[in-house]
């Protein structure tokens, strides 16, 4: 499931209980707020919301960034989400690479998503000059807006401001739309622009929702998703049967099961412009996945029905990060920890040895969190920097003056909140709060969307007196050579890069014409009389890394590459090289390891292009830093400082954007030894006796 809108560092944070504190001449006729600009103003957004998240952030107070992100995302991937939108800026690996994809930063190689929340789009001094500069470069992949949130004429005026600037769009995603008519939804479908749709965080805050009946028939493409957890679902599954709810009781089932699924995985992924990459189950695309227990007989139906306990497995990029504990068990081994729900239990890894605070575990993450919302004045005496060293009576007088908020009268307003849980199921408070929104249940009846959905009788977190007997399914799927037979529900018959590389070279420009076999190589279908040749590859990428440390230490290389001989040593003994790349004459002195590994990879056959691909275990067409120090982390034991490996990164990387892609790579390599792409290596010493 792909989330397109959130803000997940507030998802710590419980459904937000308030009352609209507008006179009723200002409300919304089902008596909620306007527009997206008055809610903010309520006195209790934050002590609820804005020092709840602030607070635990700060570096100066809880210093918590990235266990709230961490913990945001484990209540995203319980429920089937493999990527959220909506994350803030980060300079760390402590969360990004870990749990669920964040849509903003480095995914598939690419780099071209915009986001404006608070932008002010519709502000005559915005432009948006440099989105149009991007789309017609075509370095914009998506640019997320949220626009028209609300109900009244300026929140309408907001649509018409940015069609005059040219800036609904091909990659604009309009967030929300709640007051957009058929015409402004058929400007939106004229250029291909896409709506995400967040209905219980709509009807919360403004007891009605968007016209998604006028959106589909206009032609626009709708995703949902759940906004926030202060007036949203804690994820897509649980977003989904508000949805499920709206288009039974108020749109008449206008969207078919089907049609509901694909606004959580495949139209999100268009949207995004990930369709070669996610958002179906399909031969040569990510695994990202998730599996739900079977208990109706329509699978669209029974995702749509589904609740926490029937979660058996999410799967990103290929890893299992949550679900059922014997499934975890058998993925995962011990690497894992139990996450605990009402009635049953699931299984998350949160820990990452290669990324930085990837040690901290998920009862560390869940303790730290349920402290600092508590703000008890001991905790935060301890730990508030702001504190250091005053007195109580000191620390007590900033408190009053520094959280007293809209009232102003020097009184302590910090709230003492539960930490929001992971699960939906057993949320009471959930409930309670959607149940005594008197705007929000003005259009239907929220009332029975616990009865509905989530009221399953279960053993052990498993539906009993549960017998569907499913048909066997003899639909030829295809298989990984993308040769046109694939068939799917949806009709999609999209055609995806796959391991041959069709493109047309002239003869004189092919840099490649002396090496045969540059396919990629496929490890998994490896069989035994490769092995040894996949082996050497390994040993090549070790010397490749080795040799971009060289060429940006060059000044200090023996210091550099003699930490590594042992180990070098180590590996080329385990590996069994043949004669024809081994110095077996006894004379230590005269081993050349240069001679070693040119030999190598002459007689394996072995390219750049191989070299890189071995190295991009992605397989997007990009080395990521990440990549580079997976590589480095397996096969040299963590005895390459993080420092050493951004330099590495920095040789190859020509234009700065982080990411290697494969001209960059063969450039350099080209340069130290055209014809044979080998890299010319630095004079190492004879391996220790």
């Amino acid at each position: 499931l792909i989330d397109l809108h959130n803000h997940v560092h507030y998802n710590h944070i419980p459904l937000w209980d308030f009352d609209v504190h507008l006179s009723d001449s200002q409300k919304s006729e089902e008596g909620g707020y306007t527009n997206r600009y008055q809610w903010g103003n309520n006195w209790d957004y934050g002590p609820s919301i804005t020092w709840m998240k602030t607070n635990i952030q700060s570096t100066y107070r809880w210093d918590m960034a990235s266990e709230q992100m961490k913990y945001a995302e484990v209540q995203a991937v319980s429920g089937g989400v493999t990527a959220m939108q909506g994350s803030p800026s980060s300079g760390t690996q402590a969360w990004d690479s870990i749990l669920s994809r964040n849509v903003e930063l480095y995914n598939f190689g690419q780099d071209g998503i915009s986001t404006c929340a608070v932008c002010g789009a519709a502000d005559d001094d915005y432009t948006g000059s440099h989105l149009i500069s991007q789309s017609e470069a075509g370095t914009l992949n998506a640019w997320f807006v949220h626009l028209s949130e609300g109900v009244d004429q300026s929140s309408k005026d907001e649509f018409d401001a940015l069609w005059s600037k040219n800036l609904i769009m091909d990659e604009t995603i309009v967030i929300h739309g709640t007051a957009l008519d058929s015409s402004q939804f058929s400007k939106m479908a004229s250029v291909n622009s896409e709506l995400v749709w967040s209905p219980l965080s709509n009807l919360l805050l403004y007891g009605d929702t968007t016209d998604v009946v006028a959106a589909d028939q206009a032609g626009v493409s709708i995703s949902i998703s759940p906004d926030w957890g202060p007036s949203g679902s804690k994820n897509n599954l649980h977003e989904l049967k508000v949805a499920d709810m709206w288009n039974t009781n108020n749109l008449g089932g206008h969207f078919s099961n089907y049609e509901l699924v694909e606004m959580v995985t495949c139209n999100p992924a268009d949207a995004t412009g990930w369709t070669p990459f996610v958002g179906r189950i399909k031969a040569d695309l990510y695994a990202d996945l998730v599996v739900i227990d079977t208990f109706h007989e329509d699978p669209y139906r029974n995702l749509i029905e589904a609740i926490d306990a029937d979660v058996a497995l999410t799967v990103v990029q290929g890893k299992a990060v949550f679900g059922d504990v014997d499934l975890m068990q058998q993925l995962q081994g011990d690497d894992w920890e139990y996450v605990n729900g009402t009635g049953f239990q699931k299984a998350v890894d949160v820990t990452s040895l290669t990324e930085v605070d990837g040690s901290q575990t998920f009862a560390e993450i869940e303790a730290g969190l349920a402290m600092a919302m508590r703000h008890e004045f001991d905790d935060m005496k301890a730990n508030w920097v702001e504190f250091n060293g005053d007195s109580d009576e000191e620390i007590n007088a900033w408190l009053n003056t520094t959280f007293d908020g809209d009232y102003k009268d020097n009184v302590n307003r910090l709230k003492n909140l539960t930490l929001d849980p992971i699960f939906t199921s057993g949320d009471d408070r959930y409930f309670d709060v959607i149940n005594r929104s008197t705007h929000a249940n003005y259009h239907i009846d929220l009332t029975k969307l616990y009865d509905n959905y989530y009221t399953v009788e279960m053993e052990n977190g498993d539906r009993i007196n549960v017998n569907v007997q499913l048909p066997d399914d003899n639909t030829n799927t295809g298989n990984n050579n993308n040769n046109g037979g694939n068939t799917n529900n949806g009709g999609d018959t999209t055609t995806l890069p796959g391991p041959t590389d069709n493109n047309t070279v002239d003869d004189d420009d092919d840099m490649f014409a002396d090496q045969p076999d540059d396919q990629f190589i496929d490890e998994a279908e490896a069989d035994e009389a490769t092995k040894n040749q996949l082996k050497l590859i390994l040993l090549i990428i070790v010397i490749a890394l080795l040799f971009g440390l060289y060429v940006v230490s060059r000044g200090d290389d023996d210091d550099l590459l003699n930490s590594q001989t042992t180990v070098i040593d180590k590996i080329w003994d385990d590996e069994d090289v043949n004669e024809s790349s081994s110095d077996s004459d006894g004379k230590d002195d005269s081993i050349d390891i240069k001679d070693k590994v040119a030999s190598a990879m002459k007689s394996s056959g072995l390219s750049a292009v191989r070299l890189f691909t071995a190295i991009d275990q992605t397989n997007d067409g990009y080395v990521s830093r990440r990549e580079i120090r997976t590589a480095v982390n397996t096969l040299l034991k963590d005895s390459v400082k993080v420092s050493d490996i951004d330099a590495m990164l920095d040789t190859f990387d020509a234009n700065g954007d982080g990411v290697i892609s494969l001209d960059e790579f063969l450039t350099v390599m080209e340069k130290h030894q055209p014809k044979q792409f080998v890299p010319v290596l630095p004079d190492l010493k004879p391996p220790p006796k």
